[in-house]
């Protein structure tokens, strides 16, 4: 699928993602960029067709894993700030005396997954993402 500067407009057009308005801040490249990666995340037919239409499953889920992905990527200060590479993980330390150990605490979901709560656009996009693969698929 090729980006064109009608999807950059519209994804910015959207008032639940009104912090991505700022073109300084997020450079079409950019959210070309997360708009790829979301195409990507997006790709089975489970998801159906893409059109640029407000109830188009596909584009819902698209500008949702974009935004996500901008912002767990580059913060509130866009391309700005460089880009974080921390994975959230549910993380436990434990100290005693001079020996200490840290180790992953099993979160309720996996970790693929757990990236995901980390925004809100995050969880919107994991709500569809369940959605995309509930029933029958047939072959």
């Amino acid at each position: 699928m090729i980006i064109t500067p009608e999807i950059v407009a519209a994804f910015r057009a959207d008032p639940l993602l009104a912090a991505f308005t700022d073109a300084t801040k997020w450079p079409d490249a950019m959210v070309i960029e997360a708009l790829c990666e979301a195409d990507t995340e997006t790709g089975s037919s489970r998801w159906g067709a893409f059109e640029l239409a407000c109830g188009n499953f596909k584009w819902r889920g698209m500008k949702y894993f974009a935004a996500h992905w901008l912002a767990t990527n580059f913060g509130t200060l866009g391309i700005g700030a460089p880009p974080n590479s921390d994975a959230r993980l549910n993380v436990a330390q434990k100290a005693v005396g001079d020996e200490s150990i840290g180790y992953r605490v099993a979160a309720m979901m996996d970790a693929g997954n757990d990236w995901l709560t980390y925004t809100n656009y995050g969880q919107q996009f994991y709500r569809l993402k369940k959605r995309a693969g509930m029933g029958a698929k047939a072959v």
